[in-house]
């Protein structure tokens, strides 16, 4: 996790640390410190230092400004110029590029040893990611072993985490291309393979860990500019965050900004799958929320929906099919429903339940079936006449539409 500047800044006030320009930049977040004597050395730079110099790389005093902007550009949070027989004073040039681009500078007369305000550093950026590996850990024990209250609870108010406060779980994957799938699963076509049993994740998704690691850095950069409440933890390679005393409302604004700094970034969110349990009531039940977003996470990606946001408060029937427990109860529904059909499929090669998902994603059209699916109108009318003979029902009848159409969704839910 990253560390402000400022406060950074404050836990090293004995140092005489002098800043010289950009305070609208204190807000940034810190990742580490380096030593960047020259602008070669200033590309090596990974984003998010603070870095120091004495300008004894520099052949003029009058590089320094060149040397800054490099380090901006590099990522760089801020810099430290060490005033003395290399630097005498920090040019007008200098302070213009810095305010102008909200870049803090600082300077430390040549007495104070620079070793020992990059250890100041240091040590605070190691005691944040202790800390913050730590609270990862309680949560995932919450997450995994909800019972065991004496794994958490405790830690997570020594971190200022309330055991009874609300909580909310975000899930976020990123998934490589192409996708790997499950031996069975798919050519069976029904959930879980041959038996239409539940496995899991019909389809494995071979995740994208460069990806997340970037998203992980935008976030934790954004959570630490507006010093939310939100612990970030790496669960199977999938970003999970888990928002702490916030109103669903207040969560669904906070991923909605965190989308937009990775889109800044990223251009883009193809293949990255999103969902949003539900606001929990206490501590103990975090497990809830952050299996009810996985689900739904799941489904975003069987569903194609890349980039949007699935929230459990407004997932409508699905929430209601997540909070059955009993899966014999979907396997049940499911094969009185759609599971002849899709078995059809299975043993013809068709793809009727494809036909059938589009019918009903338009409302019954005909016209608009044909299009989505590139055929003629007089194909699907075949289609769903068969698919009526298969299934012995009339698709022109409500509730037989209803409960179709709620097959196909609990075929979704026994697939994730």
């Amino acid at each position: 996790m990253t560390v402000r500047l400022k406060e950074l800044v404050e836990q090293a006030n004995d140092h005489d640390l002098t800043l010289v320009a950009g305070r609208n930049g204190l807000e940034r977040p810190v990742r580490w410190v380096h030593m960047v004597e020259n602008e070669e050395i200033a590309g090596f730079l990974e984003g998010q230092e603070v870095t120091f110099t004495t300008g004894i790389g520099l052949e003029t005093q009058e590089d320094l400004p060149g040397l800054l902007k490099s380090a901006y550009d590099s990522g760089a949070s801020a810099a430290v110029v060490n005033i003395g027989p290399f630097i005498h004073q920090i040019s007008p040039d200098a302070i213009r590029f810095c305010d102008e681009h909200d870049f803090p500078l600082f300077k430390v007369p040549w007495s104070v040893h620079m070793a020992q305000i990059m250890h100041s550093f240091s040590l605070a950026i190691t005691m944040s990611e202790k800390h913050s590996m730590e609270l990862a850990a309680a949560l995932e024990n919450a997450i995994f072993h909800p019972d065991r209250e004496e794994m958490y609870l405790e830690y997570l108010e020594q971190s200022g985490f309330g055991k009874d406060w609300n909580y909310c779980v975000a899930v976020f994957s990123a998934c490589a291309e192409p996708d790997e799938e499950t031996d069975g699963a798919q050519s069976s076509g029904q959930p879980g393979g041959q038996s239409g049993k539940p496995s899991g994740e019909s389809t494995r998704k071979r995740h994208d860990v460069d990806r997340i690691a970037q998203y992980t850095r935008e976030i934790e950069s954004l959570v630490t500019r507006n010093q939310w409440r939100v612990a970030v933890v790496h669960i199977e390679d999938r970003l999970v965050l888990v928002f702490a005393r916030y109103t669903v409302e207040q969560v669904e604004m906070m991923v909605r900004e965190m989308i937009a700094a990775i889109r800044q970034r990223d251009a883009t969110l193809d293949r990255t799958y999103i969902g949003v349990g539900k606001v929990t009531k206490s501590a103990r039940c975090i497990g809830k929320s952050y299996h009810q977003a996985l689900k739904l996470e799941r489904l975003q990606h069987l569903r194609n929906r890349a980039g949007e946001v699935a929230l459990y408060d407004n997932s409508g029937v699905d929430k209601l099919l997540l909070a059955i427990a009993d899966r014999d109860i979907l396997d049940d529904y499911y094969r009185d429903s759609i599971g002849p059909l899709v078995e059809y499929d299975r043993v013809n090669g068709t793809e009727l339940t494809e036909t059938l998902r589009t019918y009903f994603q338009f409302s019954g059209s005909v016209k608009e079936t044909a299009e989505r699916l590139f055929v003629h109108r007089n194909t699907v009318s075949y289609q769903l006449n068969k698919i009526e003979d298969i299934l012995g029902v009339n698709l022109s009848d409500f509730r037989t539409r209803e409960f179709l159409s709620v097959g196909l969704q609990v075929r979704e839910i026994l697939d994730c």
